[in-house]
This record gives structure tokens, sequence and C-alpha cells, in this order.
């Protein structure tokens, strides 16, 4: 279709005749709606070209953003294009793979999505086409005319593209990637920047190396494999894209083959209006000014105006002309607001002619020729005019930063503290602080006109907030005295004319008749009496009274705070403190926890639980089907890119390795397969799988695949995912949930357990969470009164939940750590009248030995020797179940619920531990006193001793896979170094290697099948034992009885 020189004349010359020609890669197009003209990018076929000239051939299957885009939609109030085109005139006479057919010039279009009429400007190349008058003619036409050739209908591939076929070297990667010069850029939908992308290669590659690219959304890979750059219709949807460019295999995350483009779409995101200091404010005032912080992400280079209007007696009264603001890259600004004379007198007089006392608030008016979602949504967030003159707070700090507040009002004799005053609308006249000796007793007995310790005072300034220094020496301060702090204003009749001063806290007239007096608030504090040590002298007999103070602990009762919970919750805004405080306060003297230990302990616990932003959990269950079924690696460097044929996960090879937090998915692999998830490129980014997160909750929380420790009450179906953890301390399962419920219908009207929506409060809302988490404390777990007085924290977490971390840090150390250092000191549970208890922590009980003999007793009555296997019917076959602790789950076992019997027959647990292999390697590593792990291969093994093995094993197909095995030793002969083991095994005589009595290799029935508990014998340093491969297998030694941990 190249009739010579590619010129714009050519391009756009008139059609003559019923000549038309076909629409090609990089035509121009309009819409009637759309705000600029489209470029087409053919993207419905990549296979037919227009007569060699790099031109793929439109189809009307070119219909989407990914083809076309006219920027703003006017049928959508400007709003981002997104076409739906339905094309008609096309070119029917030729079909491309049999349901497509080429555009031409003559063809036109309907947008479904709106309205908007296409139209096609340029073809994108230069050759005339009369149009056949048959189908039969068109073939031929197809093959002898310019329009196509016989070529044409084959894969050409280009001189790049070719390139690609040559063998490059393995060394040839992308050394580095860019887009417009830069590894991150951000773009909008209005901004029309073109993206340039650029590659360097290693040393060592041919000139015309294909590069390949990959597009990802997100987590999701909308592109993959382009033999050219993106082009910029890719990226049309809010988000962040990652694009990758390779030669060989596509690039890591976080190397160089990698460039980022973010989406952002434009949007009103926020306000905040603030001070000259940048402190949140919810009023202006006289004469001061505030700045309204506006956030409007995704609105670069958009034009936005702005204004201020307050709504009047007589309706919208504008303060401010429209003005242009100017938008940081981040779509940011700061926008001020202060009001002059002249305003204010009109805001005034409006006030005063509402009849109903209605409170003026100044709105701030955004608006832009652009379409800005919520853009009008600025108008629902004013600031209160407030003209009234007060002392708005009075605090006293320990530094000159005011910064420590100080807590519990008692100072050191001779040290400095500082008095913040704030102010509101006072302009003129001067601040004064007092300090009076603070007296008690009877009003008879106090002094009808005290007078101050101390006195100064600071002139008016414009931004309402004073610091006073006082320094508390003696005189005039006395050790254990108390003192009142008082702040006045002292002015003048003429200095204001606000009315609203006599609507204050009083007016007292001084000497001079022109001076008045407005008080504000008070404080109190005292100061700490040094008690010197007393000298030596013969004792005295004396008694003291156990009795409590008539009044009991004064701070047990006292409502917590939400400055007081600023030390426990540093990341929580000042709003959900006081929803946190409101909570505990509202409910704990009916759960009785009033107390100052109460206190300390629950939000120890709380601390760690939800962290320092409290953030209420809801359980997630986004596990990989690898971690499920055994073990997997996070925060790896390496990585191994998942394989979508065998739909087989991607994986780290190093970093920190987690073992599967499900014992029933290690024993039901076919599950993890099925429900977990499976990354392609990256960690989390389930390109192959997402985790079904809702049936993983509901197998491995349904009570029939639970032991009878960890079940749950959950018996309908749905029952694990409704149920799933929530909360500040995470309540699991129909029976928690059930329980609290009983509290929030009682205490909130507010039900839990009827459906989905219903239990989502416990993860969502302050209060539910607060009251079930309360229920838990109290009710369920006895913890009110044991709280009281007890030091030991791992107490407490013991009955909260499992200890959970790394060998150097667990969940219990850092909520011992935030008693001891934060909330008992918070609190102050050494002045509360409760007294700490003594350390019960060691054990009252007798101590006692481990019953190995009792042990190997039963061991020896369930089994059969291996010379029985095939003669008699095992005692106990070999069957993976979920019974592994009740009585009735002993008729059948595997090799490690055997083990964790064995350990409660021999007293070293009060209760069969329902633990897997994987779970018995990791408990020996948190706990090496009580499992001791023998690293050394000469270890000659006791009777009672366990061997055990974990890990991953390759099969001959190539396919990873963890297992475990684990049985107990009985005997050991030093002469032969032979090992007698009583194991449940599901396997073979051959694969396993097994011995006679004398040692020799058995031979009878060496192909039979082992499924069940048996008496086995093997050489120490054997296959079975400490030669297994390729997973290292030791010794291990059940240490002390139960009683002694």
């Amino acid at each position: 279709m190249e009739t010579g020189k590619n010129t714009s004349v050519d391009r756009n010359r008139k059609q003559t005749g019923n000549s038309e020609e076909i629409v090609a890669d990089s035509a121009i197009c309009t819409c009637d709606k759309g705000s600029k003209p489209g470029t087409f990018r053919v993207t419905s076929q990549q296979k037919i070209y227009c007569n060699g000239a790099r031109k793929l051939v439109a189809t009307d299957q070119d219909k989407d953003i990914k083809s076309l885009n006219f920027g703003s939609c006017a049928a959508k109030n400007n709003g981002p294009c997104s076409p739906n085109i339905v094309w008609s005139n096309t070119y029917n006479k030729i079909a491309i793979k049999g349901k497509m057919y080429p555009l031409t010039v003559k063809s036109s279009g309907t947008c479904k999505a709106g309205g908007g009429r296409i139209n096609i400007q340029t073809s994108g190349q230069q050759v005339v086409v009369k149009p056949s008058a048959s189908p039969r003619k068109a073939n031929s036409t197809a093959h002898k005319s310019p329009i196509f050739t016989e070529e044409d209908w084959k894969y050409l591939p280009q001189e790049d593209e070719k390139s690609q076929n040559k063998r490059v070297p393995a060394a040839v990667q992308v050394n580095n990637v860019l887009v417009n010069g830069k590894r991150e850029i951000t773009i909008t939908p209005y901004d029309h920047e073109e993206l340039l992308f650029t590659t360097s290669l290693t040393a060592g590659s041919m000139r015309g190396t294909g590069v390949k690219w990959d597009v990802c959304h997100g987590n999701r890979v909308i592109a993959k494999g382009l033999t050219e750059a993106p082009a910029r219709t890719y990226f049309t949807k809010e988000g962040t894209y990652a694009v990758y460019a390779y030669v060989h295999k596509p690039g890591s995350p976080k190397g160089k083959g990698v460039v980022r483009i973010s989406v952002s779409y434009p949007k009103f995101k926020s306000i905040e209006w603030k001070d000259e200091n940048g402190k949140p404010v919810t009023y202006i005032g006289l004469r001061n000014k505030v700045f309204a912080h506006v956030s409007l992400p995704g609105c670069k280079g958009i034009p936005v105006n702005c204004r201020f209007y307050y709504n009047g007696y007589e309706g919208k009264t504008y303060l401010s002309a429209l003005t242009p603001i100017t938008l940081s890259a981040a779509g940011k600004v700061k926008i001020a607001l202060s009001l002059s004379g002249d305003q204010l007198k009109k805001i005034i007089e409006d006030r005063k002619r509402f009849s109903n006392g209605q409170k003026i608030r100044i709105y701030l008016e955004l608006s832009s020729r652009h379409w800005i979602e919520n853009l009008t949504k600025t108008s629902q967030h004013p600031i209160l005019f407030d003209d009234k003159i007060e002392f708005r707070s009075l605090i006293i700090y320990k530094d000159s930063d005011c910064k420590e507040k100080l807590q519990g009002g008692i100072v050191d004799s001779g040290s400095t503290v500082y008095v913040r005053v704030s102010t509101a609308n006072m302009e003129t006249g001067k601040i004064r602080l007092d300090v009076y000796k603070h007296e008690t007793g009877n009003q008879e007995e106090k002094s009808s006109k005290p007078s101050p310790v101390y006195s100064t005072s600071s002139p008016v300034n414009s931004t309402g907030v004073y610091k006073f220094s006082l320094t508390l020496a003696s005189p005039p301060y006395k050790e254990g005295a108390a003192y009142k702090v008082v702040v006045s204003w002292i002015f003048s009749s003429t200095q204001s004319s606000n009315e609203n001063v006599n609507n204050n806290t009083g007016r007292q007239t001084s000497k001079d008749p022109k001076q008045y007096i407005l008080k504000g608030k008070e404080v109190l504090f005292s100061v700490k009496r040094n008690i010197p040590t007393p000298k030596a002298e013969p004792s005295k007999a004396n008694v003291n009274r156990t009795e409590p103070e008539k009044s009991g602990c004064p701070r047990c009762s006292a409502p917590i705070t939400a400055e007081q919970l600023k030390e426990v919750f540093p990341k929580t805004s000042e709003k959900t403190r006081i929803k946190i405080a409101e909570a505990y306060n509202k409910h704990m003297k009916y759960f009785k926890m009033d107390t100052c230990w109460n206190k300390a302990h629950f939000f120890a616990q709380a601390k760690i639980e939800v962290g320092d932003s409290f953030n209420i959990k809801t359980e997630s269950f986004n596990y990989s089907a690898r971690r499920m079924k055994g073990r997997d690696n996070v925060n790896g460097k390496h990585w191994i890119q998942g394989n979508t044929r065998t739909r087989q996960g991607g994986y780290f090879t190093d970093g920190e390795s987690k073992e599967s937090p499900y014992s029933y998915m290690v024993s039901h692999p076919d599950l993890a397969e099925k429900y977990g998830r499976k990354d392609l490129y990256r960690y989390n980014d389930q390109g192959i799988q997402a985790a079904n997160e809702e049936m993983i909750a509901n197998v491995v929380y349904d009570d029939k695949n639970c032991s009878q420790k960890r079940k749950l009450g959950n018996t309908q179906v749905g029952d694990g995912w409704r149920f799933r953890g929530r909360g500040m301390i995470q309540i699991t399962g129909r029976e928690a949930y059930t329980h609290a419920n009983k509290y929030t219908e009682e205490l909130l009207r507010k039900n839990i357990i009827n459906s989905d929506k219903d239990a989502s409060l416990v993860g969502t809302d302050i209060e539910v969470a607060m009251v079930t988490c309360m229920a838990f404390w109290s009710k369920e777990k006895g913890l009110a009164t044991r709280s009281n007085g007890q030091k030991n924290v791992d107490i407490i977490s013991r009955r909260i939940g499992n200890k959970v971390g790394s060998k150097k840090e667990t969940n219990y150390d850092l909520k011992r750590n935030s008693f001891n250092n934060i909330t008992s000191n918070l609190f102050r549970v050494s002045d509360c009248i409760i007294k700490s208890k003594k350390d019960n922590s060691s054990s009252t009980q007798e101590d006692k030995d481990l019953k190995i003999e009792q042990g190997i007793r039963w061991l020896e009555s369930i089994c059969i020797p291996l010379e029985q296997v095939g003669k008699v019917k095992y005692k106990v076959p070999y069957v993976q179940d979920g019974n592994r602790i009740q009585e009735s789950g002993a008729k059948t076992m595997d090799c490690s619920e055997l083990v964790g019997r064995y350990a409660a027959k021999i007293e070293w647990c009060k209760k069969p531990m329902g633990w897997t292999t994987c779970y018995m390697v990791d408990y020996a590593i948190k706990n090496p006193k009580w499992l001791i792990k023998h690293n050394d291969p000469n270890y000659i093994p006791k009777r009672g001793d366990i061997f055990l093995w974990y890990g991953k094993r390759v099969d001959k197909k190539g396919v990873s896979h963890y297992r475990g095995h684990t049985g107990v030793v009985i005997n050991y002969n030093s002469e032969s170094d032979i090992v007698t083991t009583i194991e449940a095994i599901q396997s073979s005589i051959k694969k396993e290697k097994a011995l006679n009595e004398r040692g020799e290799k058995y031979k009878e029935n060496e192909n039979k099948k082992l499924a069940g508990t048996i008496k086995m014998h093997f050489f120490r340093k054997g296959f079975h034992l400490i030669g297994y491969n390729p997973v290292r297998c030791y010794f291990y030694t059940f240490a002390v009885h139960y009683s002694k941990k």
C-alpha cells in the first residue's frame, strides 16, 4: 500500500470516486464529545500489515481505550474518556481471521459509553483502493492489488523483530530503563505528556538486540512480551503501573529493568484548616489568619480557581474574588484566609439578624472548567467564625518546648516548669499570671482576699499563645504545699468593642476605674516534699493497718484521657484517642476494670495487638500455597519465577523462613494448592492465583478439622469466615463471638453474630471492639481480678494468646516492655493502694521426674515388630487426621501424633501435643531448655529420645515437597551401633533400609508396604536416621517434667 513518499499531502488528499483508503496504525480520529483528537493504536491483531509499510491494519474490533483516547468526555462532565465504539461502513469484503473487518476512511463509529460520533480524519497510510464488486473479486484483489499482497496474510517480521530471532548471549541483559529520563513518573489523563522509554544493555549486546516489555497494573499483568515499548494508551486507569524491560526473562521489581508510572485521576481529597504554625484549628476569629490546606491529587496542569464565602442573611456572600491557585506536583496548595475590619463588621451584623442564633461558617469554593472528582465537596468542610473572647487552655509543662506535660501535678522543689496559655480574640491589653497558695479546710478558715505569691504579665500578641516560666525555689514556694495558677486578661473599657467580653467568666474593677479584669482558667500543682533518710536508732515496735483508704485509690476510678493514650498510641489522631478513652471509661466499672493495674495491663496488651496507630485488625488469610503446605520464605532477595503452565507459584530461595500456620493444611496439601496464593513475578503479586481467603478460613477453622484443644465452636457452614479474628485483642470463632454478643447487645444494643455485616463491627467500630475485648478480658479470661497487683506480665499474656515471633523477640517480650516502660508508669501502679502480688511464677508443685519407662511400655503395647508386617493386623494403623489429642483419636496415628501422645505419657506435657514435625522443629528452637536438640553427629541416643527431621525434598519430576518424620528411640546397641525405634510410618521396607535384629539387611518381603506403628532397627548413621539426605536428621531429648517448666 505504498505509492511514494509518506507526505502529509498524500495522507490527507481527497478521495476520488469510489476509492477509499484502508485505516492503519497512527490514523487520526475525532469524537464530537472528546476534548482532543485520538491517534489510532491497533490492538485487535498483530499480523496483517499494509504492504510492508510497518502499519498494522485497523479493524472493527479496535473499539476501546486501548485503541483510541479522546481526552475528556463532555458527556461525562469532562470525565476521562473510556470509549466503547461500534463501527459501521467497514470493508466487509475481506475478513481477517474470519471475524474482523478492516476500517476505511469512510468508516465511522458511535460510542455506546458517551454517545459520541467518531470520524476518521487520516488513514495513517497512502494507497488508494477501488473496492471490488463481489467477494470473489475481492479475494483476487487481496493478492494482486496494492492493498494487500500474498505476504500480507503472513506474519512479516520487521528488521528489529528479525534481530530477536538471532541467538543473544545469555549475559546480555537490560542494564537500565527510564521513562522520560526517570525511574518513576506520575501522569494524569489531562497532561498529554508523551512517554519515551529508553533502555541500555550490558556489554556484549549486538546491534538490534530485541527488548521485550511487560506491563503490570497493581498485581495484574495487562501486557506481556510486547516487542515495542508500551504506548500511553496502556496507562488509562488510576493506579501504579510497573513496566519491565528485558531480553531473556522479566526483571526483578528491585532491579534496574523496571520503571513505575503512577496514573492519578483528578480529584478532591481533603481540606484541613491550620494556623500559621501548622497546627489544626476549628475557628477563625478577630484579626487572626488561618490557612486552608487543600489536597487535589492528579490535578497537575489543570487550572483551578478559589474564593471564600459565607451564607449571610441575604444569601451567599463572597469574601474574595475568584483567584487562580498554583498546585504543587503532588496537587497540594495552602490558601490563606484573614478577615478585614469591614468583613468582620458585616459578618457580625448578619449574625445579629438571624433570630435563631445561627452560627456563621466560612467556606472555600473551588472551581475548574475541567472535571475534578468531588470538587464540590470542599463546601462540606467550613471553618467556624467565632469572636468569643476566652481562655482556651492552661497547661503546665516540664520542658521549655512545651512537649512534656506535667503528669500528676507534682513538681520537684527547685525545678523550673513552663505554663502555656492559649487565648482567643483578645486584641489589646495584657495577660496576667498569678500563683496563689491553695488553701484547704472550711470556708471560715480560708483567707477572704488571698494575695498571690508570684505574679507576671505579658502584652497581648497576635498569636494568642503565651508561655511563662516558674522556678519553684524556696521562698516563696514551700515543700509539701499546693499552689493554684490563675490567668486573667486586663484591658481598658475603650480597648475592646466586642460585646462578647461580658459573656465570659466575669468582670472585676481594679483600682483604675477604666480597667477591667477578665478571669480565666485555673490549674493546681504541688511541690514535692524531700524526706531525708532517717538516722539509725533503736527500733520501736509498730503495727501497720492494712485497711485501704476510705475513699480508695483516687487514680483507679479516674477516667483515662486522650492525652494519656498518646503515650500508648503515639501515631493515632486525637479524635481516635478520645473515642478509645470514652469507650473504656464508659464500661470499665461494669467490667470491674476500674483499677490502675487493669488499665496498665489492658493497654500494654492492646498496644502490641493493634500497634502505635491503633489499627483494629481483621485476620488475613492471604497465605501462599507453599507456606500452608509447610514453609515459605519472605523478605528474600533471590526470586524464582512461577510457572503458569504447571501452576507452580514463585518463591524466594532465601530470606526469613515462615512455617505453616495451619496443621490441617500441612496434612491436606491438595487443599493448600487449591486455595493458596501463587505468585508469578514477585512476592504477593498473585500472578497465577489469588488466595481464596474465605475458603481457607472456612476450612481451617471448621471444628471438624480442628483438634479438641483448638475448637472454636464453628459448627455451621461459613462460620470460619464470618467469625474470623477481629478486634483489639483478636476474638475468633462462633463461641467467642456469642459470648461477647451478650454484652454488646446489653450495653450497645448491637448484635455481632446474625450476619457477616454484624460480625464486621468488631473490626470497624471502636466501641464495639472495646466492649468485646473487655468482655473477653474480664468475663471469659477472668483478668479483671488476676491483673490487680500482678507484675508478671507473661501470666497475663498467656491468657490472651500464643507466643509468636522470632528467636530474638516475641510478642510476649514486647508486651512485657510495654507494661514495664510505659503503661505501669503512666497509670502509676506502684502508687496504687492495691499492692503487687508475690511472684508465684515458680512452681509450688513437688518436682517430678519424666516417666520414660511408662511411655515406652505404652509404645510396646500398640506396635508390632517389623517381622510381623503382612502376617498380622496393625494394632494402630497409619492415618493422618485432625483428631490428634482426644483418646478417641488414638486408634489411628501418624508419626508426629504418636510422639505427641508419647510426650503426655511420660508427663513431659499435661495433654497430648497436637503438633506436626514442622511445629516440633520450631518448638525446639524456641524452647531449647525443654526439648534439647543434639547437633553432634556422634551423639549416642538414650532410651526415650526421639529422632526428627523436617524439610524440602525434590521428587524425580523436580517438584518440591515439604516432608518430615519422627519416632521414639527405645534401645541402642553400642557394639553394632544399631538403634531400635517405635514409629508410625507409611513407606516400604526397601525404601527405609531397615535391618533385622542381627544387624543384617532385612530382605524378607522387602517390597512390603509399611502403614502403621512398628518396632524397627536401623544403623545410627544410616539413611533412616542421622544419615538421612537431603534433610538433616537429629536426635532430641525431652528434658523436664511439665511441673518444672
